[in-house]
């Protein structure tokens, strides 16, 4: 009775005749012809290497400083921090401020228009305190900025 009962388990072996799929080789990208694993380590070389170029560009730009005697040792490229000293301005706007620096002690002749703002609605008197911003046009310094403190 055991050798029937042998024979009626069912047979181990393949039925079908086709291949079975092989899950474990290397499957190929579509656009290149890399494998993922390539463009993987591909795309952590261009990072590190952009992140590298980044760091010595934050590194660089740290040794430029703005230094005072760019500017004449005045408070910026275009202004001058000082007491006004004489305004002769007409009925249009346009006149002359001269600004004498508390830095450096220089007296500034600026030239002023209609286009010239005063931060105080009102043309500085002397012996007010200003900060006066301007562009040079020519060679004549003209006051854009009148700030009256």
């Amino acid at each position: 009775m055991a050798r029937a009962r042998r024979a009626r388990r069912k047979s181990t072996r393949r039925t079908s005749t086709r291949k079975p799929k092989r899950t474990t080789g290397r499957k190929r990208a579509k656009g290149l012809g890399l494998t993922r694993k390539a463009q993987k380590k591909i795309l952590t070389v261009a990072a590190i290497v952009v992140g590298i170029l980044i760091l010595i560009a934050l590194l660089q730009q740290g040794r430029h400083y703005a230094q005072v005697n760019w500017y004449g040792g005045e408070v910026g490229r275009n202004a001058v921090y000082g007491r006004v000293t004489s305004v002769a301005i007409g009925a249009l706007g346009r006149g002359t401020i001269h600004v004498q620096s508390f830095n450096t002690g220089k007296v500034y002749t600026f030239y002023t228009g209609v286009r010239t703002d005063y931060n105080v609605r009102r043309y500085p008197a002397p012996g007010d305190t200003a900060r006066v911003s301007y562009i040079v046009d020519q060679g004549y310094r003209k006051a854009t900025y009148v700030r009256l403190r």
